[in-house]
């Protein structure tokens, strides 16, 4: 197994977790009301997420963001599980076959711990177009194998479907208004859904634009592979790019790898703690830690001199975990580690060999 290394040590200097999250893109939207709809910037009519206060890594957001800037994360675990496709040659739609598992964010917006999709002409630039009517056409997508997307309200009521291929299907709102559907995607992974947005005078085109949104699914679980994750925080031109995608790349010049975002988290602090232990005071240490990859081992080493660079297992007993909810796969880990002896020590999350 081909494991990835990098380490977080004690005497990394901290960062604070927003400075490092705001150079990055698609940050996790998991739940609340988002609207995906077209906008006039610089004279070109351009899609963007229209924010009515979803939580983004974990928070309560208000401003809006362009089509990189969020993934609407839809997390299916025990506390909200998928559906189970219906029997009935009338679901066929779906891409799944009865009794399978169907991973849809609600129309309703219920239950609340999944995004609620809704498209919109409600932004205030598109009032100069004059416009009669919009367009929204999907016109592409990425998707993992065999996966099928599907906009519908009811089984006789599917804008989008893309069983046939594409363009697969389209939707007119009326200016100043927003519409909800049923979002139902058939497999896990990371989708990128094209639309193509028009502003209508009568059968005219007036104004035209295309964009990408992600949306991802999952059962809560941690990524595969570096891969997995690599494809889901990056646009597609960059991911066969190394330079900028790749395990040892620093696209945002903050000083820390990609490989080490992938291993610890976007908070990549680690955390030097006091721990009582059967009666005494003992050290700990607390940092994310990925969980579920195949291609990451995580250990906790100590050493006593850095310029030999002899790191040793540091004997460290997990204590507590608790879930990242909106990084799949990221755990906030305790380790109770032994009494030190006397002199100095230093210690490392070391993700590899």
């Amino acid at each position: 197994m081909n494991f990835l290394s990098c380490s977080l040590r004690i005497l990394l200097p901290f960062l604070l977790a927003s400075s490092l999250r705001a150079g990055w893109e698609y940050r996790a939207y998991t739940d609340g009301h988002v609207d995906i709809g077209p906008r006039v910037v610089a004279g070109e009519l351009r899609g963007f997420w229209k924010n009515d206060g979803a939580s983004v890594d974990g928070q309560i957001s208000s401003p809006d963001f362009p089509p990189h800037g969020i993934r609407a994360l839809g997390i299916f675990d025990e506390d909200t599980p998928p559906l189970i496709r219906p029997s009935g040659s009338q679901w066929e739609f779906l891409g799944v076959a009865a009794g399978e598992p169907i991973y849809i964010l609600p129309s309703g917006g219920t239950p609340n711990t999944l995004p609620f999709l809704g498209f919109s002409t409600e932004d205030a630039s598109l009032s100069a177009l004059g416009a009669d009517n919009f367009r929204i056409t999907l016109v592409a997508m990425t998707a993992p194998g065999d996966a099928v997307f599907s906009l519908y309200l009811n089984t006789s009521d599917i804008p989008m479907n893309t069983l046939d291929g594409f363009p697969a299907g389209a939707l007119e709102i009326a200016p100043g208004d927003h519409l909800h559907f049923n979002w139902a995607f058939s497999h896990l992974g990371t989708y990128d859904l094209t639309f193509e947005f028009e502003a209508l005078s009568g059968e005219e085109v007036v104004l035209s634009g295309t964009d990408t949104f992600r949306v991802q699914i999952t059962e809560g679980g941690g990524y595969s592979d570096y891969h997995q994750w690599r494809i889901t925080h990056f646009r597609p031109e960059e991911i066969p790019d190394d330079a900028i995608s790749g395990p040892a790349a620093d696209p945002h010049g903050l000083g820390i790898r990609n490989e080490q975002v992938y291993a610890f988290g976007f908070d990549p602090v680690i955390e030097l703690i006091q721990l009582t232990h059967e009666g005494e005071t003992v050290p700990g240490l607390r940092f994310h830690e990925r969980t579920g990859s195949d291609d990451l081992l995580i250990r906790v080493q100590r050493a006593t001199d850095l310029s030999a660079g002899d790191w040793e297992p540091a004997d460290a007993v997990m204590q507590d975990a608790e879930r990242v909810f909106h990084d799949p796969g990221l755990e906030e880990r305790t380790y109770r580690l032994p009494s030190p002896a006397q002199g100095s020590m230093f210690l490392r999350a070391h993700a590899g060999e």
